[in-house]
């Protein structure tokens, strides 16, 4: 298994972006008939908690009208975590003002050291802070119910795409879109406390089922991750990501 991490020194032996080459249980168990590739070890594993690195992510925005971007509000930033989270720790910080009743606020980042030409399918885990409760009601839908977090890989790098004065995402439109989104879903952004309670940052953490997504990589054994949101609350919404995971299972 190849894994690629940039998790905190003292949970990897103070190194941070290493490659660790282990012996694939897979080549033992050549001559069973395996059909449940959730149960076996992953090929590759790619780690990167925000907390300690900003790991080369590039934040992006879809789905909005073209000459609308101030209107958008759009921000980003790696920033120290908000109180009453631990504010030493630092987080990939996104944030946009919902005009089009669409946006995308997403990061996506390049990965290699794959197999060429290879089909794999992955599983995901993403950490992130939240404010927002659950059961709160707003404009075009609730703030935490409605903003979906949506994970992905593709073979092409994801961007924005021009049609008819919006801004698409590349990757959705290949086929189905509305298949495509349904199929990114991962969970959304609510939080444990109740609308009553009020609003407060707390981290969660949301995962993907097992061949969530898949992936034919390119010829140089590459691929292109993707997270983020799709948000239906026709408001401001803000989040700090701290953690990601992509496992890749050959097919």
């Amino acid at each position: 298994m190849l894994q690629f991490s940039n998790q905190p020194a003292i949970n990897r032996l103070k190194v941070k972006e290493a490659v660790f080459l282990m012996m694939v249980f897979g080549s033992m168990l050549a001559g069973c008939n395996t059909t449940d590739s959730s149960s076996e070890e992953p090929e590759a594993v790619f780690e990167y908690d925000f907390r300690e690195m900003k790991s080369g992510w590039e934040p992006f925005f879809t789905n909005y009208n073209v000459g609308n971007r101030e209107g958008m509000d759009f921000d980003t930033g790696y920033r120290s975590l908000p109180e009453p989270l631990n504010t030493a720790d630092m987080a990939q910080y996104i944030r946009a003002t919902n005009q089009s009743d669409d946006v995308k606020m997403l990061f996506r980042r390049q990965v290699n050291r794959l197999e060429p030409n290879t089909e794999y399918s992955v599983q995901f885990v993403i950490r992130f802070g939240t404010s927002v409760p659950s059961g709160c009601l707003g404009i075009g839908g609730s703030p935490g119910g409605s903003v979906r977090v949506i994970t992905d890989v593709s073979r092409m790098m994801p961007e924005p795409i021009i049609e008819d004065e919006y801004y698409l995402l590349n990757v959705e439109q290949a086929g189905n879109p509305e298949e495509w989104y349904q199929n990114a879903i991962v969970g959304d952004i609510a939080n444990s406390r109740d609308c009553e309670d009020g609003y407060q940052y707390e981290i969660k953490e949301l995962q993907s089922d097992p061949g969530h997504a898949s992936v034919i990589t390119d010829e140089n054994g590459a691929a292109w991750l993707l997270f983020g949101t799709r948000s239906g609350f026709e408001g401001t919404t803000e989040l700090y990501y701290t953690y990601f995971k992509a496992e890749f299972h050959e097919m």
